[in-house]
């Protein structure tokens, strides 16, 4: 097999049979191979590298997956899908796109894991060595529905929530992690440079930035790991533990600014880097700035994209808490921890009618939409971000309706320029970027958003065929590309993105089979290839 590298626009290819060439082998053996020996590429290498065979399309994409002795982890389940989806699939590039992207986490980012009765997996992010909560927890959504059909995949998930759980309890307010002490990976960053209040656990922790969502996520990969197995065993007393961590910080996060009589309250949180990037520390020494009284929202001081919010009343995240909570108390009435079940669902409520009061607006020229970030003051951030949760995906995270008509004109006005900043239209791509990539780059995950939430046969095709474009030829989906220039991308490994356009894949083959699929107008459901046990 040949690779072929790009370097400066120049190809260069080398044979696989005897890679790595004599040059490079101290460069790319890789500690993550499964299997002692192998000779494994790094995947950040291997990834931004045109492997054979090419697909039968008119853009010839590449195959991107890891010879099998490379793969960090296999799943029969997985491989069964990948058979019969792309078999069916009439576009041979999207096809291959879902081959090299559907199994990519599991291929690529399972770093380390035990499968016995107390498992535990650390997935990272891809080409940074570290867990993020949020991302592992995305990253894994494509695989549930398959859990009933695949023991091992099944324990792994289980094991991603319990090292989230672990994570969550050391430290609640921080973002990504290293991998634990007993799997002899070297940390791969510790953060030591930061201010952070209150202190992390520094032998775990990777990053401390308080971002609500990944809370979020850990909710939502536990009610998603339910549903799909009905197993309440792994609400554990570390589980417990974990969710009322996460109530704890709510609570805190729920705080004005000022008390009563106009002092400041004591920071439950702060975080402050030396930076020259506003969007990598907070304002006010650390503390972010302030937000009014009565509001009953939760503050996150760090977007999805982990850049700080401007206002701290960030909208998506708190819809997407306002789900998870409600779904969250249900599973904790099943075993009995009603008080808990109770904070949970008020709080939902709350949190809910806060969002109403005080994100809903008239613009001038879209009518009622929501806005991105608010304050409880009345100041008020009218944008959207490529990351998910965003405005765009608030259907997605079940929070409303796609019919809305506040969402709708919202949604007309983040996919403008007249309505949001950082829409970005080029001449060869357009979709959402944000602060974290600039103002020349726009994220391939934002369309797949846009796709989730759009009935339009016509919309959903064209946004197919700007996706698949966006991979210059490598098949895979990138963080994001320059609206002018495809062959400008950031990050040719980001396994978050590729397990997003799996899912959307998997939305459409059920809910628009006739789109993809050459035998027209037949869903796919997994219980046409596996039998039940």
């Amino acid at each position: 097999m040949l690779l072929t590298f790009k370097s400066n626009d120049n190809l260069n290819e080398y044979n696989f049979d005897n890679w790595p060439p004599p040059s490079r082998i101290s460069q790319y053996q890789d500690v993550s191979a499964p299997y002692p020996g192998a000779r494994c590429p790094p995947y950040s290498q291997y990834a931004g590298i045109r492997h054979l065979p090419y697909s039968n399309g008119p853009l010839q994409l590449a195959f991107q997956r890891p010879k099998k002795e490379c793969r960090t982890f296999q799943s029969p389940a997985v491989e069964k899908v990948i058979e019969e989806v792309t078999s069916r699939m009439k576009d041979n590039d999207l096809a291959r796109m879902f081959e090299n992207c559907f199994p990519n986490t599991l291929d690529t980012t399972i770093r380390w894991y035990v499968l016995g009765d107390d498992p535990k997996a650390f997935i990272t992010t891809g080409d940074i060595n570290a867990q993020w909560l949020r991302d592992s927890a995305n990253q894994l959504q494509p695989y549930i529905d398959l859990l009933h059909y695949d023991e091992n995949l099944r324990k792994l998930v289980l094991g991603a929530i319990r090292m989230q759980a672990d994570y969550i309890i050391s430290s609640p307010y921080c973002n990504a992690f290293n991998a634990p002490p007993e799997s002899n990976i070297p940390p791969a960053g510790s953060g030591y440079a930061d201010r952070v209040y209150p202190p992390p656990n520094r032998k775990v922790v990777f990053e401390c930035k308080y971002e609500l969502d990944s809370l979020a996520s850990f909710l939502d990969l536990s009610n998603e790991y339910y549903t799909a197995t009905r197993d309440t065993k792994f609400m554990d007393d570390a589980w417990i533990r974990a969710i009322e961590s996460i109530f704890d910080v709510i609570r805190d996060q729920q705080m004005p600014t000022f008390t009563s009589d106009n002092s400041p309250n004591f920071p439950e949180y702060l975080f402050e880097r030396t930076t020259t990037l506003a969007t990598e520390t907070l304002a006010l020494n650390g503390i972010g700035y302030p937000v009014n009284t009565g509001t009953s929202l939760i503050k996150s001081s760090f977007r999805p994209s982990d850049d700080s919010t401007i206002l701290p009343f960030l909208i998506p995240v708190n819809a997407m808490m306002a789900v998870q909570l409600e779904k969250i108390s249900q599973l904790l009435s099943k075993i009995g921890k009603n008080e808990l079940a109770t904070f949970a669902q008020e709080t939902s409520n709350s949190v809910r009618k806060g969002i109403e009061e005080h994100a809903i607006f008239e613009h001038p020229v879209f009518g009622k939409i929501f806005a991105y970030e608010v304050d409880g003051y009345g100041g008020r951030i009218i944008m959207d971000d490529a990351n998910i949760p965003s405005l765009l995906s608030l259907p997605r995270l079940g929070f409303l309706k796609k019919e809305d008509q506040v969402y709708q004109n919202t949604r007309k006005a983040i996919l403008s320029k007249t309505g949001n900043p950082y829409y970005l239209q080029g001449s060869v791509f357009k979709g959402i970027g944000g602060p974290h990539v600039g103002l020349r780059n726009a994220w391939p995950m934002s369309l797949l958003q846009q796709i989730s939430t759009t009935d339009n046969d016509n919309e959903i095709l064209e946004l197919l065929n700007f996706i698949k474009e966006s991979t210059y030829g490598l098949g895979l989906i990138h963080e994001s590309v320059n609206v002018n220039n495809l062959g400008m991308f950031t990050r040719s490994w980001f396994s978050w993105a590729n397990s997003e356009f799996a899912r959307v894949i998997l939305d459409l083959a059920k809910r628009k089979p006739l789109l993809i699929f050459k035998d027209g107008n037949n869903p796919f459901y997994l219980s046409s290839i596996f039998e039940h046990k």
